[in-house]
């Protein structure tokens, strides 16, 4: 029995590293995106609220391509597969971001915001929403158990998280020097735009679709069942009221601000990106604790952690040391949520089959990835609406910015942040289908037995 179990658990090291790939790829463009702001305010010389404003926009238009990105997943049959093809998103989304870091300094105002917003718009409203909108569709129909899913989740987020913060550590580093200039940014983000569009594309050449998953031989799935399943599965509306909190946090990024502005070198930034690397440890316990503790409590842990470390940025000011400690608190606080409460989804999906519907992963999947990015937006708008109301100004020095507005940005990196975990926290305490779930498959294995 162990020797069949040790087998049907074993994924692969070709297999394990492609799916990370382009896990890798995605989460690195979004830790580049967390500089667009500055880069906007600073270089391109565009107000915050309008920036703000823009990346709101952008993200509530996501809205309808979320969905509907979903629907066209739940309803594709190739010879790729089902979710596979979408794969090759990721090359566009390198593409568009080079050219959005590269958008020229001496175009008129009203120019560069077209330019930002368009450009924005194409990269996470299409091809980042197919990426996104095919992930639980893919990993069911890529691996064959829960056991294989959760080593992909865990295990590959050490790889994820690894990866992640070597780009985190670099290219704050890079920007002090690089930045300094509009073809200054556009060299930067080349550096990093060609080798992650190559890393990113390895899923798809790596990674088949092999497992046949039940809704498969459904056919189409119907708009009507989408409908029934939004109207009939409360537990999605939680994930996606999780997810657009903890975005929001990220989308308010203002640590570039925070260590311009009140550390006063943004190369010191590095130091907080580099304890994500410590943090790989945790992740080896998430496998052994989703054994013993629902996933939600996971998270609801993980909110604690990181409220405290956001509120200790508050105190911290400029002290490094502080900043470091409570950098790792916030970063050990979100883990679970970057990753593992995707499987939140999968759980949403097999509620909606043991409940009659169709499973729709894509469609699921969907609803998450728009409450995700309708969080940066909000999150971003904040960013720039408040360092606005604040009398922000991109062309002043440290020492010259208003009071308000230095106040504003070390509220932004501790005080708001930590409000967002605390209602992450008390969103997830109605989250009861961990409960539920044992219930309806107990109930399912005793009508197939009758």
């Amino acid at each position: 029995m162990a020797t069949k179990k040790q087998k049907t658990d074993k994924i692969g090291i070709a297999k394990f590293w492609g799916w990370q790939s382009r896990a890798v790829s995605l989460g690195s463009m979004t830790v580049i995106y967390g500089y667009l702001m500055i880069y906007c305010t600073n270089t391109l010389m565009l107000s915050p609220e309008l920036v703000g404003t823009l990346l709101l926009v952008s993200k509530l238009f996501d809205g309808v391509t979320d969905l509907f990105a979903g629907y066209l997943i739940d309803n594709t049959h190739t010879r790729f597969g089902k979710a596979r093809p979408y794969e090759f998103a990721i090359i566009g989304v390198w593409l568009c971001t080079w050219l959005l870091f590269s958008c020229p300094a001496q175009w008129s105002y009203a120019v560069k915001a077209v330019w930002v917003f368009i450009i924005y718009s194409f990269v996470n409203s299409i091809l980042a929403t197919l990426l996104n909108t095919n992930q639980t569709t893919y990993i069911v129909r890529a691996f064959p158990n829960m056991s294989q899913i959760m080593k992909v989740n865990s295990y590959g987020g050490i790889v994820v998280t690894l990866c992640c913060a070597i780009v985190s550590m670099s290219f704050p580093t890079l920007m002090g020097t690089m930045a300094t200039s509009g073809a200054g940014w556009s060299k930067l983000v080349g550096i990093y735009a060609l080798p992650l569009a190559l890393i990113g594309i390895l899923r798809f050449v790596l990674v088949k679709e092999t497992v046949p998953v039940d809704a498969d031989s459904e056919g189409k799935i119907k708009a009507k069942e989408v409908v029934a399943v939004l109207k009939n599965n409360k537990f999605i509306y939680i994930v996606a009221a999780m997810s657009i909190l903890y975005n929001i946090t990220l989308g308010m990024n203002a640590s570039s601000y925070y260590f311009t502005y009140i550390v006063g070198d943004i190369s010191k930034y590095m130091l907080i990106a580099s304890l994500s690397m410590p943090m790989l440890l945790v992740m080896f316990v998430f496998p052994v604790m989703m054994k013993k503790i629902p996933i939600s409590r996971i998270v609801m842990l993980g909110c604690v952690c990181g409220a405290a470390g956001y509120l200790l940025n508050f105190a911290a000011g400029s002290n490094i040391v502080l900043l470091m400690i409570a950098g790792a608190l916030y970063g050990l606080g979100g883990l679970p949520i970057a990753y593992i409460s995707g499987m939140l989804i999968l759980d949403c999906a097999e509620y909606n089959a043991l409940k009659g519907m169709a499973r729709a992963e894509g469609t699921m999947t969907a609803f998450s990835s728009f409450g995700s990015k309708l969080g940066q937006g909000i999150g971003s708008a904040l960013l720039g609406v408040l360092l606005g109301a604040a009398a922000f100004d991109g062309n002043l020095a440290a020492d010259a910015q208003a009071e308000s507005a230095l106040i504003m940005i070390r509220s932004l990196y501790s005080i708001i942040p930590a409000i967002m975990f605390m209602l992450i926290f008390i969103t997830l305490y109605f989250y009861k289908l961990d409960k539920v779930l044992p219930k309806l498959r107990a109930e399912k294995a005793a009508e197939g037995n009758s």
